[in-house]
This record gives structure tokens, C-alpha cells and sequence, in this order.
């Protein structure tokens, strides 16, 4: 199974840039191309606030697996497969400054840098098998820490976000805390990269439809490079907000962790809500913090909805 030695690298030295050569003592070394090996993978179905992922932790060695679209669309199937939004691929970290390493799928093959919502379910899950208190997960976004608050209480930092248009990334310069966009029910817009991309607009009712369509114009306008999550945002008070988002590779979903990230950044940069907010989405609600360094936490739940088995030999060898 092929792991991508120019990622290993590039991550390498930008940590040895970042942190200086002592940082990695053992770099990884030595993949081998030549393994085709497929082994029964144990499974985690998570639920966090009704937005299912499933967790599959590599068992056969560090040289990974293949990963396809058609996996991923086959595992993400809810008639033939498990069913879900999300697909994390989880391993090890042989470095001292992480603890696992985290790819995350979108239901229809494409990569997302992160998601918040799979992060607290990761750190639920370490929490109950291995009494894991606190994590750091590498992500193609970078690190992100992840702490047990207590057992309904999961905290996620996502990070200090960029509002610059290059690291966004937009096509061309914008306004980001104004983009002056005027589609039928989305106006203005507040860019802003979390880890992954997303806009945000102020609305003064959510409505669903109106959302998505409005949503895939943006997405077929190509003004965000690698595409964009849209969530709708009407605020209750200074310390409650409702969302809804619009993630790109999945659509319309339940809850959104980055989108409820995002939202209530947004909230604040434009002073419209306070430090401390209750974001609520259909699928339930999470509290997200603003720190006075500008970092974003998430704070929520995870909920474990089943757990199995499942053969994917047939669909890895002849992907």
C-alpha cells in the first residue's frame, strides 16, 4: 500500500524550520511500495451532534493504506456501506510533538484538512481505550489539541484562523471581513481559514434551501480556490447563534464543527456577539470560545453509536 514519502518530507522540514532539527530525531524512512496487504479493519461509528463519521485505525503498519475514491465513496455509502459524511484514516505519530496522524475524507472522495466535529469524536474515542486526557492530532492543516473536559465535555483548538485572501485561499483580493456578495438570499460574506475554508453570511432566518442554492453558485463561481464551506448565520443574542452549513464534498449537514467555529469568529470580529456563544444546529448545539490570542475552541460531545467489523480486501485490491 503507497503512503506519500514527498508528504513525510515536506512536513519534516517545515516542523525543522519551524522548531529546528532536534525536533524530529528519527525521521521516517524506509516505505515500502511493494506491500498489498488488507486486513479486517476495526470500525468506529461516532455520532457527534447527529453528523456521523467513521474511524477506521490502521492495524497492519505504518506504511498505510490505499486510499481511493472508491473506498471512500463505498465506506461513506449508507445502503452497501457503513454510511456516513465523513471517512478518517487514523496512525500512529512516530514523531515527539504529535500523537496520531488524521486524514479526513469527504463522502465523496474528496480531502478535507480537518474537521472539528471528527476531532472530538478522535478524542472520545483514545479517551475510552487507551484513557487518553489530552491529544495532538497532525493534520494536513497542521496541529490541533484536543483535551477531555469531563465525560460529556470534549474541547477542540482549532487554532488561530487567517483572514488574509492568499491563505484563505481566494482567486483574487478581497475584503475578507466584507466580500459584497449579493445572491438571492446570501449577502456580504466573512471569509476565513480555520484549517479549512469557509464563508459566513448573516441572515435573518435560516432557510435550507435557500442556502444550498445559494451556496453551489459560490462554490461554481470559483472564488475560493479549493472550494468553501457556506454556513447561514442568525444571531439570537450576543451569547447565542443559529447555523446552518453547507460543506463542500458532502452539502447541507447537521452540524458542522469548523462551520460552528467559523460562525461564531465571524460573530465576534464583527462584534456581534461576545467571547463565550452558544452556536445551536439541528443536530445540536456546541459552545465555542474566542481566546483574548484569538484562538478558536470547540466544546462538545461525542457519541458512540455502534461498533464492528468490516471486510474491505475486495474493494482496496480491485480500486
Amino acid at each position: 500500500m503507497k503512503h506519500d514519502p514527498n508528504y513525510i518530507a515536506s512536513l519534516e522540514k517545515a516542523i525543522k524550520e519551524k522548531y529546528g532539527d532536534d525536533a524530529i530525531s528519527n525521521p521516517k524512512s524506509g516505505w515500502d511500495d511493494d506491500k498489498e496487504e488488507e486486513y479486517l479493519k476495526q470500525l468506529k461509528k461516532m455520532s457527534q451532534k447527529d453528523r456521523d463519521s467513521y474511524y477506521k485505525k490502521e492495524v497492519v503498519d505504518n506504511n498505510g493504506i490505499l486510499i481511493t475514491k472508491k473506498l471512500i465513496n463505498y465506506i461513506s455509502d449508507r445502503k452497501i456501506g457503513i454510511g456516513c459524511d465523513l471517512v478518517v484514516f487514523i496512525e500512529d505519530s512516530k514523531n515527539k510533538f504529535s500523537d496520531l496522524i488524521v486524514k479526513f475524507f469527504n463522502r465523496d472522495g474528496s480531502e478535507a484538512e480537518i474537521c472539528g466535529n471528527a476531532l472530538r469524536c478522535i478524542g472520545k474515542y483514545f479517551n475510552k481505550t487507551k484513557k487518553k486526557k489530552s491529544l495532538t492530532v497532525e493534520t494536513n492543516s497542521g496541529l490541533v489539541d484536543i483535551a477531555i473536559l469531563d465525560h460529556n465535555k470534549i474541547a477542540v483548538d482549532l487554532g488561530r484562523p487567517s483572514l488574509t485572501w492568499e491563505k484563505i485561499p481566494l482567486c483574487k483580493e478581497f475584503d475578507t471581513h466584507n466580500m459584497k456578495f449579493e445572491f438571492d438570499y446570501l449577502k456580504g460574506g466573512f471569509a476565513v481559514n480555520i484549517g479549512n475554508p469557509h464563508v459566513v453570511f448573516f441572515v435573518n432566518e435560516i432557510d435550507k434551501e435557500r442556502l444550498e442554492l445559494d451556496a453551489m453558485k459560490i462554490l461554481k463561481k470559483k472564488y475560493f480556490s479549493q472550494g468553501v464551506n457556506v454556513s447561514a448565520v442568525n444571531i439570537f443574542s450576543r451569547e447565542k447563534i443559529n447555523i446552518l452549513t453547507f460543506e463542500r464534498g458532502v452539502g447541507i449537514t447537521e452540524a458542522c464543527g469548523s462551520g460552528a467555529g467559523a460562525s461564531a469568529f465571524a460573530s465576534r470580529m464583527l462584534n456581534y456577539c461576545d467571547r463565550k456563544i452558544e452556536v445551536c444546529m439541528k443536530g445540536g448545539n456546541l459552545i465555542v470560545e474566542i481566546t483574548k490570542d484569538k484562538h478558536i475552541l470547540t466544546i462538545g460531545d461525542a457519541k458512540e453509536v455502534f461498533n464492528g467489523t468490516i471486510e474491505l480486501e475486495d474493494i482496496i485490491l480491485n480500486g
